[in-house]
């Protein structure tokens, strides 16, 4: 049995290795996309994003590609979910988030109308 310090925990080298699956970090990413779109068009309703995920020894690399409300600030639309989904991620995860490419792979019209459940 080794000693712990009197902080509570073993020194890290005996503490483990925690993976995190690509496929965790893409739901993480498709979920804030999801909210940030919501919230930039509430009425509007749009297809769930779609995200994928590059896992690297100490970082991660996310792309999504999202529908935007038309007519709208595309770019800051973008730019929102960019940040949202790095912030989301990273604070769910401890993984650094190096890189979030956003395509925006349709314009979706604004209207009042019932949202998809997915």
């Amino acid at each position: 049995m080794r000693a712990v310090p009197a902080e509570g925990l073993a020194p890290a080298a005996h503490r483990g290795v925690l993976q995190i699956g690509g496929r965790v970090v893409e739901k993480i990413a498709a979920r804030a996309a999801r909210e940030a779109t919501t919230e930039a068009a509430p009425d509007t309703v749009l297809r769930a994003p779609r995200a994928g995920a590059t896992m690297h020894h100490d970082h991660a690399t996310v792309n999504l590609d999202v529908d935007v409300p038309y007519p709208g600030p595309v770019v800051e639309i973008a730019r929102t979910i960019r940040q949202r989904v790095r912030a989301d991620v990273e604070y769910l995860t401890g993984m650094p988030v190096v890189r979030v490419d956003v395509t925006v792979a349709r314009l979706t019209r604004g209207g009042h109308g019932k949202r998809r459940v997915q």
